[in-house]
Parts: structure tokens; C-alpha cells; sequence
């Protein structure tokens, strides 16, 4: 069954189950060799012995045959029966290819491996030794010796009573061994777990840093390898300097928009001026002092949002909280509004007379300054002719306040970002805006402890609900 993205991922993506990887390979291949070289060794081990037990037996019957003489065929029998037991058998092959086999009813010699050990070296070659397979039982045979006579002498021992038993050893040992790979592969899975737990911290610790949390977001690393400690410090003071440099930004915005406001407001206050009071002044002339009008709003607005951001910032921002009358409210923002649009504006209020007299806690100006943004946000983005509305109506917990338009809509993969500052959406027409009016807009909302949030589609239009405390 082939493994999903997420588990290959998991394994072979991160630092971690890599380094788990490459150790559970380690590990697995140095038990699985260290059994393999270990069978193998025993086995070798256990035919050599064997030969050389072999070997001793043939060389001790070799040297009472010599002393004795092996034409006596009683001799011959006392011999083979006195050293042949129930693993060791021995009998002498005679040139007529009868055989002397030792006699004894304690005995069990098995003819068929009698038979299988001399068809193994038809040759019939001196010193040679076989290792011959019968069923389950296993013998180890040798041509011990050729006498003058033309006899020879003939050993074989079952050795597959030592073979189960080192199948066995090796079977006790492959079950220890498989009980210590498991312990040591929990072991490493912890040891890389702890070596990989600061990374993690830092991974952490890195989601959650945003421009709000800069100066007090620090990773506290207490323990850990040398080099991830020192990852841990660089980052802190990587943090610190980019704190310290947010800092001096804020500060220089601010700075930067109270001093560029009042100028912007006295040029505008003279262009308004000159062309109301410049009778001798051309058509071209007035147009041009108008859009320079025009653009000095612009700019001292964009002024004014640059500085309520900054404020926000560093928690200066003013925002009064009083009992504010809902439906008076919207009643002065329709008029505002519609002073400006080129385009209806329908303001829809409660039919139920409790519910248009609701109250709630805000900023009267902010407020207001809120949803003329939101009315001229909507008008921006909308085509000609289609009407915005302005609707006020009840929740469970809180007033809503809604502002919807039927514009090109925003991207369903976009509207996270839509309050992020300098964020304009992908499907924006070009040179419509700075990206500051919604952050602008949503800091007020919540510094008058309420909340906004937008649903849209794209071609449909979009629909920006103001929640606030009642």
C-alpha cells in the first residue's frame, strides 16, 4: 500500500523523521548483520567442531586397528562397537563391498545413511568429508582409512541434534536482539524528539511573531545542542533588531504625517480659496485647481490614515466609548454620502420601532468615519449605476451594521488578507487606492471594542458587517 503525501511528507520532508529514518536504517541493518555474521559464524563454527570430533574419533579407532590388525573381523567388530555411540557409527568396507558394522542392540545405525556416505565419494578418496542431508537429520561422513588388504574404514556422525540446538540458541538471541532494536529505537525516537523540540519552538515561536508582538516575542531556549542554542540567540537578536527598526518606522510615520498634515490642510484651504474667489480665472485654470484640491484631500487623507495607524501602533489611539443612537448615526452618514456618490445609496432601518431607538457603545466621529470609508470603498469598486445599501439591523449578542455593494467582488482565497495593511486585492483596477483604508477601518472597529468581517464574490459584489457592542 503506497504511503499518502502526508505520511511521506512526515517522514521524508522534516528534519526530524529524517534523521529517524536514517537511524532506524542504521540500527536495523547492524542488528540484521550482527545476527546474519552471527548465524553464519556458529554454523562454521559448529561444522568444524564437529569435524574435529570427527577426526579424533577416526584418528583413536585408527590407531587400535593398527595395534589389533584389521583381518580379524571380531576385533574389527569389538573396535567399531567400542568407539561408535548413538551420533558416532563406524564400519569397515571390504573389498567385496560387504560391510562390518559394529553389533549391539542399544545401537541404531541407519543403512540408509550408511549408504548415502559412501555413494557421497564414489572415488572413495582418503580424508574426505561430506556433509549429507537425510529428511530432517544431518551427518557428517569421512573415509577414515584404506587398509592393505583393500578395506576401509568408514565414520559418520548426525550432527542435527547440535544444529536445532544452535537453531534454537539463535532463535532465543534473534528474540533478544529484536526486544533491544525496539528499546533502542524508542530510545532514538525520544533522543530526536529532544533534539528537535527547540527547532520546533522556533518554528512556533516564528508563526505567532506579527508587528504587534515584536517586542516581547522571544524564544526561551534553556537546553539543547550547541548549535541549536546558538540558532535560538541569533534569533532573539534578530528579533530585537527588528523590533527596535519597527520602532523607529512607527515613529517615523508619525512623525512624518503630523508634520505633512497641517501643510496639506493650508494648501488645500488656499486652493479652495483662489477658485472660489479668482473671477478672472480660465475654465483650464479652475479644472486644474480643482484636481489640485482634489489631490490634497487625497494626500491629507491618506495622511490621516498613515497617523491613526501609527497611533494604533503605539497605543495612543483616541477612541471615546459612549451610548451612541444607531439610526441617527447611519441617517447622518446617508447624507454625507450621498452629497459625494454619483450613484443611490439606499438606507435600510429596523421596521420595529424598539429596534431602530437600539443603543450602542462607540465613537460618534469614528463611527461615522468608519462607514463613509466603507460607502466610498464600495463606490470604488463598483460599476456605474448600481446602488450601494447601508442596512442597520439585530443580532443575538451585538448591533450589525451591514454595507453592501454589487462590485467586481474579492477573491474567496483573499478575504483572510483583505485588513491587512497595503493589501489591494488581485482583481483591483489599477491606481485605486492605497490598501491602508480597511486596516484603517478595522482598527477603529475593534478600538471601539466591535469586530468587522466581509463575505464576497467575485462578480456579485461584496458585503462588510460591522458587529458592536450593545
Amino acid at each position: 500500500m503506497a504511503l499518502s503525501p502526508s505520511w511521506r511528507t512526515k517522514l521524508l520532508g522534516s528534519l526530524q523523521g529524517q534523521l529517524q529514518l536514517a537511524t532506524y536504517l542504521a540500527v536495523f541493518l547492524g542488528f540484521t548483520g550482527a545476527s546474519s555474521v552471527g548465524l553464519w559464524i556458529g554454523q562454521r563454527n559448529l561444522i568444524q567442531n564437529n569435524a574435529k570430533e570427527l577426526r579424533r574419533s577416526a584418528e583413536s579407532i585408527q590407531a587400535c586397528m593398527r595395534k589389533g590388525g584389521a583381518d580379524d573381523r571380531d576385533f574389527v567388530q569389538q573396535e567399531l562397537l567400542l568407539h561408535s555411540s548413538m551420533r558416532t557409527s563406524l564400519w569397515v568396507e571390504n573389498s567385496d563391498a560387504s560391510l562390518v558394522l559394529p553389533q549391539s542392540d542399544h545401537l541404531e545405525i541407519s543403512d540408509e545413511a550408511i549408504q548415502s556416505s559412501m555413494a557421497a565419494n564414489p572415488d572413495r578418496v582418503v580424508g574426505r568429508q561430506e556433509l549429507i542431508r537425510l529428511g530432517e537429520q544431518l551427518y557428517l561422513s569421512e573415509l577414515v582409512q584404506r587398509f592393505s588388504n583393500g578395506a576401509r574404514l568408514w565414520i559418520s556422525q548426525e550432527v542435527s541434534t547440535n544444529q536445532r540446538a544452535l537453531n534454537d540458541y539463535l532463535a532465543l538471541m534473534i528474540l533478544i536482539w529484536s526486544g533491544c532494536l525496539v528499546i533502542t529505537l524508542m530510545a532514538v525516537s525520544s533522543l530526536v524528539r529532544r533534539i528537535v523540540q527547540p527547532l520546533e519552538q522556533l518554528n512556533a515561536a516564528t508563526a505567532q511573531v506579527t508587528a504587534e508582538t515584536l517586542a516581547s516575542a522571544r524564544l526561551p531556549l534553556e537546553r539543547g545542542p550547541v548549535e541549536v542554542m546558538q540558532l535560538g540567540r541569533t534569533y532573539n537578536a534578530l528579533l530585537e533588531r527588528l523590533s527596535q527598526s519597527w520602532s523607529q518606522q512607527r515613529q517615523f510615520v508619525s512623525a512624518v504625517s503630523h508634520e505633512l498634515r497641517t501643510p496639506l490642510t493650508i494648501v488645500q484651504g488656499y486652493l479652495n480659496r483662489t477658485v472660489k474667489r479668482g473671477d478672472n480665472l480660465t475654465e483650464a485654470q479652475v479644472r486644474g485647481l480643482r484636481t489640485a484640491e482634489e489631490e490634497s484631500i487625497r494626500m491629507r487623507r491618506l495622511m490621516d490614515d498613515l497617523l491613526d495607524l501609527s497611533r494604533g501602533d503605539s497605543g495612543k489611539l483616541s477612541i471615546q466609548s459612549e451610548p451612541v443612537r444607531l439610526a441617527d448615526q447611519l441617517e447622518q452618514v446617508a447624507d454625507l454620502a450621498r452629497s459625494t456618490l454619483q450613484r443611490p445609496l439606499h438606507l435600510e432601518l429596523p421596521a420595529a420601532v424598539e429596534q431602530r431607538d437600539a443603543i450602542a457603545q462607540a465613537d460618534p466621529g469614528r463611527l461615522r468615519q468608519v462607514l463613509l470609508d466603507l460607502i466610498e470603498n464600495a463606490d470604488k469598486y463598483s460599476p456605474a449605476d448600481r446602488p450601494i445599501r447601508l442596512v442597520m439591523r439585530e443580532e443575538p449578542e451585538a448591533h450589525a451594521i451591514d454595507v453592501i455593494d454589487q462590485g467586481i467582488g474579492i477573491p474567496e482565497d483573499e478575504l483572510e488578507t483583505v485588513f491587512d495593511r497595503f493589501h489591494r486585492a488581485s482583481n483591483a483596477p489599477e491606481r485605486t487606492g492605497s490598501g491602508l483604508g480597511l486596516s484603517v477601518v478595522k482598527l477603529l472597529v475593534e478600538g471601539m471594542g466591535g469586530s468587522i468581517s466581509v463575505c464576497s464574490r467575485l462578480g456579485e459584489g461584496s458585503r462588510f458587517t460591522v458587529q458592536l457592542p450593545r
